[in-house]
């Protein structure tokens, strides 16, 4: 187990013995812990080999104890058995928006209430608001919170998607008998959340198609296997369906096409094929007599209906198709583009890293600048920074950046955006910085005129550089609060201010449809990971598929500047505030 991972079992044994009554202090100790787990720059498995591990801040007996205990075995026997008091249902009431251990516990004790179904069941009968410290409101956001939960099930998030995806496609590829794996549908093109996954597989010529059914059937979890055929194998791995589709040679340029989609691209392709006196389906593209049209790649499917190529992450019958009619599909952002990091935090607040470690992992990357955005002094539950820690982190930076030109180290902040739209320090502190993100990051049950003004009102503040995660959603997890669109586009476009698409899996917020409508509006894009530690630089890989949904070129996006055009850019935005 890793630090990570570590972490997460001290703070469930912390929620545990909050809901089983046990003492508070203890509770605050894991929590305190896991915190600092987080953030060590060694491993606790080292740590413990050389016996340094009562060197670790905070660690006492207690989680000394469970700390050896998980990296000798992988389990605790002291969550077993705290959770062993409760029915298993509890983790999942656990789970839901607003839900703390202190809720959990009082509807279980006080209701009896064990189940996401049993607490539904409560609220509509309103015995939930009865009780102590909730009341209507808290009784309708539970619910509501209930039926996100129930849209969501079942769906898993692109990271988790494409790594069960990547293993299949390994594991299928080190089988030797494919000759091609290629990830189709919805993996492919780029998506938020998934139900299932497609994989288009072409036999190597030696082995039979029962061998390869059997194979692919192996992969399933146990009672996993959903359906087996010679073109098709169905399986769920992990819980998520994943639908094998197997193809000749021969059909792997249509079927890769076909099966990518989306059904509406599909639709009007064909619809266009029609026209053209063609006729086109998975296994190829067909003239009057039937004969079949010579094809090499899936280029050659578009090149047979008049087309240039369309990249997969706009096949969205969004307008593609009549651009690749008319020669004018836009040249994508690709991952070589980009030359800096925007919004990352580092153990000044709450991430794992040193501002040095950061700005290495950054150059190890090929990049140029990074943008170093911790958290503002109303977010204490992130160790937010005062104006004096701002200041004292003002001077490690500028030492840094002494050290280590011609990387460049730009100095800003997140800033909370407060109730009424204004940001978390006063003007002159915000001067001295290179960059403002303004998020949201509280009092997220505004409803759409209240919210809407405030993140205008935030925009219109003059040092602000860019609008961070505007939804406030975390995705399968907590819906975000409502905000007019138009509204919000047209301020950022009004005032030059940049639109985060924090590209973090657990939000890539705003959806490419919003980056799309903002392309259009020519406000720019700022692709972020909203990284708490080197391995989050990587999540940038997802916002670059969504700024390919979203037609966004390397001109539309802030982060493919070099240091030069980026800190002129910071500068004229600085001049505006003056």
């Amino acid at each position: 187990m890793d630090n990570r991972d570590i972490a997460a079992v001290l703070r469930e044994i912390a929620v545990f013995n909050d809901l089983s009554g046990g003492n508070t202090f203890k509770s605050r100790a894991f929590e305190a812990v896991a915190r600092t787990v987080e953030k060590l720059p060694e491993s606790l498995a080292d740590l413990v080999a050389q016996d340094r591990l009562s060197e670790v801040k905070g660690v006492g007996k207690g989680t000394e104890q469970v700390i050896r205990e998980l990296l000798a075995t992988g389990a605790s026997s002291e969550l077993a058995k705290l959770k062993a008091s409760f029915p298993p249902g509890i983790t999942d009431l656990l789970s839901l928006s607003g839900m703390g251990p202190k809720r959990v516990k009082a509807v279980y004790e006080r209701l009896g209430v064990s189940t996401i179904k049993a607490l539904e069941s409560a609220c509509r009968e309103g015995r939930v608001a009865e009780l102590d410290g909730f009341g209507d409101k808290t009784q309708a956001k539970i619910l509501k919170a209930i039926e996100y939960v129930k849209t969501t099930v079942g769906q898993r998030l692109y990271s988790e998607a494409l790594a069960i995806g990547g293993e299949l496609s390994r594991l299928c590829g080190d089988s030797g008998l494919f000759a091609r794996v290629d990830f189709a549908g919805s993996l492919r093109r780029g998506k938020h959340v998934f139900k299932d996954i497609d994989l288009l597989l072409v036999p190597a010529r030696d082995n039979t198609g029962a061998e390869v059914q059997a194979f692919l059937a192996s992969l399933a979890d146990p009672d996993g296997l959903i359906g087996a055929g010679p073109t098709k194998v169905s399986i769920r791995r992990t819980g998520l369906q994943v639908d094998f589709r197997v193809v000749p040679p021969g059909s792997w340029p249509a079927a890769l096409q076909h099966f990518t989609g989306s059904k509406e691209h599909n639709t009007a392709l064909r619809s266009r094929a029609k026209t053209l006196g063609l006729k086109m389906n998975e296994y190829g593209v067909y003239d009057a007599s039937g004969a079949a049209l010579p094809l090499d790649d899936e280029a050659s499917v578009y090149r047979s209906v008049g087309l240039d190529w369309i990249p997969p992450e706009i096949r969205e019958a969004d307008g593609e198709i009549e651009a690749a009619a008319a020669g004018a599909l836009p040249v994508l952002v690709e991952p070589g583009d980009f030359r800096g990091m925007v919004h990352v935090h580092s153990t000044w607040s709450d991430g794992t890293c040193s501002v040095k470690e950061l700005a290495r992992g950054c150059i190890a990357r090929g990049l140029e600048w990074m943008c170093l955005s911790d958290h503002s002094r109303s977010a204490g539950y992130a160790g937010g920074l005062s104006d004096e820690r701002l200041r004292e982190q003002a001077s490690e930076v500028a030492a840094l950046n002494r050290k280590i030109a011609p990387f460049r180290i730009f100095h800003g902040i997140e800033s909370d955006i407060l109730g009424d739209g204004s940001l978390d320090y006063p003007d002159e502190v915000l001067a001295g910085l290179d960059f403002v993100i303004g998020s949201v990051h509280a009092k997220l049950g505004m409803g759409r005129d209240e919210a809407t003004a405030r993140l205008v009102a935030a925009i219109a503040h003059p040092r602000l550089t860019m609008l961070g995660h505007p939804g406030g959603g975390l995705l399968l997890s907590r819906e975000g609060y409502p905000w007019d669109e138009q509204k919000v586009l047209a301020a950022l476009a009004d005032r030059g201010v940049v639109l985060e698409h924090n590209c973090n899996p657990h939000r890539l917020d705003p959806g490419w449809q919003v980056l799309k409508r903002a392309r259009e509006k020519g406000v720019l894009v700022s692709v972020n990971p909203d990284a708490h530690d080197l391995e989050g630089f990587d999540d940038v890989r997802f916002g670059v598929i969504m700024a390919r949904k979203a037609w966004l070129g390397r001109r539309d996006v802030l982060n493919t500047r070099t240091v030069e055009e980026i800190d002129a850019y910071f500068a004229q935005r600085r001049g505006r505030g003056r």
